[in-house]
């Protein structure tokens, strides 16, 4: 998935960058929002991540365009140092999907990623196999002569609770 940060501070921006891409997801890192807006006008990404504060235009005003032409449907986090009450109530009356606060925690945040793009592109995303420590499991595979398909079932919904 394609996933654009725009963070002022650059030593957080290059750790954002640094998750989502050991995550599988390609990245592009801005520090100036009205570049940032410049690509999406040209351009599309799966994924914003925002900070209230960079060059420019602010993330505020970048997300403000990216809804007022359509893009409902893309999902927008707020990685923001500001972690105040108000603060985190007023991106989501803006229209975040999710907001954590910096320094992040790393698998909390490459969780947060994943479950906004699973909810928001469930035919892309969606996983029709997974692996849990040495096992794989595939739901699109069932070996019926390995495995009868209750014993399969039992598994799966064991595994995924």
């Amino acid at each position: 998935m394609r996933i654009a940060i725009l963070q002022r501070d650059s030593v957080q921006g290059k750790l954002l960058e640094k998750i989502i891409v050991q995550a599988g997801h390609s990245c592009v890192l801005y520090e100036d929002g009205l570049a940032l807006s410049k690509v999406l006008a040209r351009a599309t990404v799966d994924l914003l991540v925002l900070d209230w504060h960079a060059l420019r235009l602010s993330g505020t005003d970048v997300l403000k365009a990216v809804r007022s032409v359509g893009g409902e449907r893309m999902p927008v986090l707020f990685a923001s140092a500001d972690g105040s009450e108000e603060s985190v109530v007023r991106a989501f009356v803006l229209g975040v999907d999710d907001y954590v606060t910096l320094p992040v925690r790393h698998a909390e945040f490459r969780e947060r990623i994943s479950a906004l793009l699973r909810r928001a592109y469930p035919e892309r995303y969606g996983r029709d196999s997974f692996d849990v420590g040495p096992y794989h499991f595939d739901r699109g595979h069932r070996w019926e002569t390995l495995v009868p398909p209750s014993l399969f079932n039992a598994c799966l919904k064991f595994v995924q609770n």
